[in-house]
């Protein structure tokens, strides 16, 4: 009995052991599934936090689309509205271009029947106020517009000329009955007044051409500048003295002015200008040889020539064209 007692009692031991040890373990597991499971309630918990950052931010982005889509239809009306706005603008442009050019075209008949209807004044032909109207440097884009109004006014002018890339105008000139003079080849003063053989030579060399277009050799002539001018002294000194004796040994009569239009005073002076220079210059005399310029640049020389021809009919002036035996309009002799 005793042993069977110690025996039981050993069991007995072994099972409260077994329990303890049962308990144990059962505890230690529930506390590690108890952690897991407050892991899992914090990821929870922050996962529901970031889902309603997300539900903010589905909310706020479908919100965006919705007022984007509310801007395009707004921009597409305005696109809308813009293009029938510039329909309309272009089809008032068309309109207005319509218009202008009828009306145009009305000017442009109304103006022609002025200029068919118009009738030039009475040229003097006779009387003792003589004008020579002269033009240098051509010939140029303006030579037939300034002979049709020659031609209009029935008015002859000399044109001393220069070796330009326009030289078969030189025959309209010849054949309108207008005076042709030789003024400069090159139109370089550097090499034209830089010694007597030079510019005898650039002489000639226009001579030359004038004759082959016109069948006419010319003797009248114009310093480019003048027979004083002071620019040729920079190259020569002394060579204007020298040359205004020379040409007339070598059977050349020269020319200068004694009413200048003003023309070459600047790029493109005023009509106005240069028709007020000539008429005022006029008034004090009786036979005047006017300077203007027959270059492409000169359009206004071109509007101001019928103004100034009428100006000097009603101040009694006839036209003429320079001869050799023509009054010499040369300036006062400078040392240069």
């Amino acid at each position: 009995m005793g042993v069977s007692k110690k025996l039981s009692n050993i069991i007995f031991v072994s099972v409260i052991v077994l329990l303890v040890a049962a308990l144990v373990c059962s505890s230690l597991v529930i506390l590690k599934k108890n952690s897991q499971i407050s892991e899992m309630n914090e990821e929870i918990s922050q996962n529901e936090t970031e889902i309603k950052e997300k539900d903010e931010k589905i909310a706020g982005l479908e919100t965006d689309i919705a007022n984007s889509n509310a801007e395009k239809e707004q921009i597409k009306s305005q696109l809308e509205t813009e293009q029938n706005e510039k329909t309309r603008l272009e089809q008032e442009n068309s309109n207005l271009k319509a218009e202008i050019e009828q009306l145009r075209n009305k000017a442009n008949k109304g103006a022609q029947t002025a200029v068919n209807n118009y009738a030039p004044p009475v040229i003097p032909t006779t009387g003792n106020k003589v004008c020579y109207l002269t033009f240098d440097d051509g010939p140029s884009d303006r030579t037939l517009e300034i002979l049709e109004i020659l031609r209009r006014y029935g008015v002859k002018a000399t044109f001393f000329v220069t070796n330009t890339s326009k030289t078969d105008y030189l025959i309209n000139v010849h054949n309108e009955g207008h005076a042709i003079g030789l003024h400069t080849a090159s139109h370089r003063y550097e090499q034209i007044y830089s010694s007597l053989d030079n510019y005898f030579a650039d002489l000639q060399a226009i001579s030359n051409i004038v004759e082959a277009k016109t069948g006419v050799k010319t003797n009248i002539m114009r310093f480019p500048g003048g027979s004083n001018n002071a620019v040729s002294a920079r190259h020569c000194s002394g060579i204007m003295t020298q040359l205004v004796t020379e040409v007339q040994n070598r059977g050349y009569y020269y020319f200068d002015w004694n009413v200048d239009s003003q023309d070459a005073s600047g790029t493109s002076p005023s009509y106005t200008k240069i028709v007020n220079s000539v008429l005022a210059q006029a008034n004090t005399k009786n036979e005047i040889c006017v300077l203007m310029h027959d270059a492409s640049a000169k359009r206004t020389t071109v509007q101001a020539l019928p103004r100034i021809i009428e100006g000097l009919a009603q101040r009694g002036f006839r036209f003429e064209t320079l001869k050799p035996e023509s009054p010499g309009f040369r300036f006062a002799k400078l040392n240069n």
